[in-house]
């Protein structure tokens, strides 16, 4: 036993004025044994309880605001979520009536005309970086055939150069292939025009005493077939007199982009001239 106090002495000292310690200061004051000494060990102790009871706060108050961060960040990812879906509920939304408008013109324009038409969607683009071409939803099975025109309310688009049983292949009018007979509406001053590529055609056999300004609409004769008669090609852009040569250089911009058209007509009517193939 003498030896058990000898080794471990300090540790029951501790022991026992962590106890009175206890006992004297941590009871609360109408538990104290002295309240006189009580009262000098609260003022004391005072500072650490002070600054043990700011440390608790803080920490409580951190961790506190944590977990109202987290469900904050929860509840911004969630409705993040519910306003990407409603964003594409309404792309989708005006995209139909985007859809509608253009297939109730088409409709208003296919009942105007007198000739029966037929709507196609486009479903595809030639890739040919020499060729200017689109694929339209509708063959030989809708009664389209080669050689009959494609266009919109707002002008012509091409004719159709290939047909399968649901698919035609629809040469665009920019297309160095295609070529049709046209007239200047403010004039009527006859030319032949011919695709060149990108937006635009070319007039050609204009003589240069014929009058041509720049702005001036370029319909479609409708002599060959190749097109109904009155459509509208494009706007002259540009107009060149040569000092040499026997016609105007004259530059017309199409009417339609038919690189951004999703929706056509086809005239279900052949041309009234023998068509002739163009280049494979």
């Amino acid at each position: 036993m003498v030896k058990f106090l000898r080794t471990w002495w300090r540790l029951l000292l501790l022991v026992a004025l962590l106890a009175t310690a206890i006992q004297l200061f941590v009871r609360p004051p109408g538990f104290s044994p002295n309240r006189f000494l009580g009262e000098i060990g609260a003022s004391l102790f005072r500072p650490v309880y002070e600054s043990i009871d700011f440390l608790r706060r803080g920490i409580s108050s951190v961790w506190s605001g944590y977990f109202h961060l987290v469900h904050v960040e929860r509840e911004n990812a969630e409705l993040r979520k519910e306003v990407a879906a409603l964003q594409e509920k309404l792309k989708e939304s005006r995209d139909a009536v985007l859809e509608n408008r253009r297939l109730e013109e088409l409709l208003r324009f296919s009942t105007a005309g007198e000739t029966r038409t037929v709507g196609a969607r486009v479903v595809g683009h030639d890739v040919s970086p020499w060729f200017q071409g689109i694929f339209i939803r509708g063959g030989a099975a809708a009664g389209i055939e080669m050689g009959m025109a494609v266009v919109t309310p707002a002008g012509a688009v091409g004719r159709v150069h290939r047909t399968y049983p649901d698919l035609s292949e629809v040469i665009l009018l920019t297309d160095s292939r295609f070529a049709g007979d046209v007239i200047v509406e403010r004039t009527r001053a006859r030319a032949i025009a011919e695709g060149m590529g990108g937006n635009l055609c070319r007039l050609k056999y204009v003589s240069p005493t014929e009058d041509v300004v720049r702005g001036d609409r370029i319909l479609f004769s409708g002599f060959d077939g190749s097109m109904p008669k009155g459509t509208l090609l494009g706007t002259v852009v540009s107009v060149d007199r040569p000092r040499e040569g026997l016609f105007l250089n004259i530059r017309v911009v199409s009417a339609v982009d038919a690189l951004s058209v999703e929706e056509v007509l086809v005239v279900l009517s052949r041309p009234t001239i023998p068509f002739r193939r163009g280049m494979p």
